[in-house]
């Protein structure tokens, strides 16, 4: 009976990945006649504007395009900041970075911001990219894939400018290393005389009253160096001496029995995401982590914190010098610092990711910085780090206030028990309720069309058809 059930369970599971996938197809058929209708609308305008456009490019007399890849650019922010470079009157080459199998191009690929479009296979990354910035001539390359590690790009980086004259978006081989492993890149920092949260492993009890006298206004976690599921971190001082010498005194601490002393913040946690080209930051992102949901950006205590931590990471950068260049999202941990008569804000850095995974928050939240990616040519120098002022955004990926009526009318409809149980059952929260009642798609632009067309008619079809067979093949049904 057991295996019985086992293999009853199996085929429960794949008949309804198999009815998901069914589902998903039929409902892209369904929408075509309607969504033919919005493409058709879109492109009459977008052909208006594009003659517009185009009649204030020829106007300026001391334009010098570029032509820039972008890899990884059937994202929407990517293809966001492949628009943004058309727009500007460059020459934007795309390339899709594939592990799949899958002859369909990418919605993407089929945008008229893309001179040109290429597949590059994951297992021949930068041997094709080589390849591609040769064709192209390419001046400027910016790496956007999610599916290229940093390391790899490191090293395509490497490789690309000691045979062209390309200037590459993304840090060389040893930051990467260094950046991609949280202890590294703490040791880089504190070696630089950057607050870095203090992390550390002790193994005798004298040692932890040692770390608590040196910084009598800090707060710590300590937790042990292997803990169980059951072990609750410990917080450190306690209100008074004598509690705190008690409760150290009842931790059995040893070489063998090493504990985390690790300190806490008070006030929580942010990310800086930025943008760092030859040792300036020329544009900056800083939000709130995604296990927060209070408003933010919305005072000027955000405004002056915002402010502080742009200091930090223009510091950061200076620090490590031209040789910087690169996305990174870093991780920052706010904490209070008491005084006599005062107490201040304290922003210490926690933990970095670099590459592609740093540029996708930065590039949703902020306008496009094109300026800014054109500094990485010395001969043509484009300063703008010093008129950056920092992006707020909310942890969320949809705010109600950006839609004014949708958040009155859903209000009202959130006063229905009815509705509220439906919205529990699909597990979605209020912004991505929201979201699904005021449509929009991120690749959808009413100047470039076809791409939100394509991928939700042509391209997802056909991989959800895809994956269906491969599946189907692999249950041996």
């Amino acid at each position: 009976m057991t295996i019985k059930s086992a293999k009853a369970s199996v085929s429960s599971g794949i008949a309804i990945r198999v009815f998901w996938h069914l589902f998903r197809i039929c409902l892209s058929f369904s929408l075509l006649f309607l969504d033919n209708t919005i493409l058709a609308v879109a492109s009459c305008l977008a052909y208006l504007r594009s003659v517009a456009s185009r009649r204030r490019t020829r106007r300026n007399v001391r334009f010098y395009p570029k032509t820039v890849l972008i890899t990884g650019v059937g994202a929407p922010h990517a293809l966001a900041l492949a628009r943004a470079w058309t727009a500007e009157g460059h020459c934007v080459v795309g390339a899709d970075v594939t592990d799949l199998d899958l002859p369909i191009r990418s919605g993407a690929s089929m945008s008229k911001a893309l001179q040109a479009f290429y597949r590059i296979p994951k297992d021949h990354y930068i041997s094709r990219l080589l390849d591609v910035i040769h064709r192209e001539k390419v001046d400027i390359w910016i790496p956007c894939s999610p599916k290229a590690t940093p390391s790899e790009d490191a090293t395509a980086r490497q490789v690309v400018e000691s045979r062209t004259s390309c200037k590459c978006i993304t840090f060389d081989t040893e930051l990467a290393t260094c950046f991609s492993h949280t202890d590294t890149f703490r040791q880089y920092v504190i070696e630089r005389g950057l607050p870095v949260l203090e992390y550390h492993k002790v193994l005798s009890r004298d040692s932890v009253h040692k770390i608590l006298h040196r910084s009598p206004s800090k707060s710590y976690q300590m937790l042990r160096a292997s803990p169980s599921a059951n072990d609750k971190a410990m917080r450190l001082p306690k209100r008074t001496t004598s509690k705190t010498y008690t409760s150290i005194s009842e931790i059995q601490i040893s070489k063998d029995r090493p504990w985390i002393l690790q300190q806490h913040s008070r006030l929580g946690e942010l990310f800086a995401d930025i943008l760092v080209v030859r040792g300036h930051v020329q544009a900056i992102n800083v939000r709130l982590s995604s296990a927060h949901s209070v408003p933010w950006g919305t005072s000027r205590l955000d405004e002056a914190l915002a402010a502080a931590i742009h200091q930090l990471m223009q510091t950061f950068a200076a620090k490590i010098g031209p040789r910087l260049t690169g996305h990174l999202s870093v991780r920052l941990m706010v904490d209070e610092e008491f005084d006599v008569h005062s107490v201040r804000h304290a922003v210490y850095i926690a933990g970095c990711v670099p590459g592609a995974q740093a540029v996708e928050r930065l590039l949703q939240d902020i306008i496009s910085p094109t300026a800014g990616y054109l500094s990485v040519f010395p001969s043509d120098p484009v300063d703008v780090s010093s008129k950056t002022t920092p992006t707020l955004s909310s942890s969320r990926a949809t705010s109600l206030s950006r839609f004014s009526a949708a958040g009155r009318l859903t209000a009202l409809l959130f006063q229905s028990s009815w509705l509220r149980y439906v919205i529990l059952v699909l597990g979605l929260s209020k912004a991505e309720f929201v979201r699904l009642l005021f449509w929009k798609d991120p690749l959808f632009s009413f100047q470039d069309p076809l791409p939100w067309w394509w991928q939700a008619h042509v391209y997802q079809p056909l991989r959800e058809i895809w994956i269906l067979v491969k599946q189907t093949r692999e249950a041996g049904l």
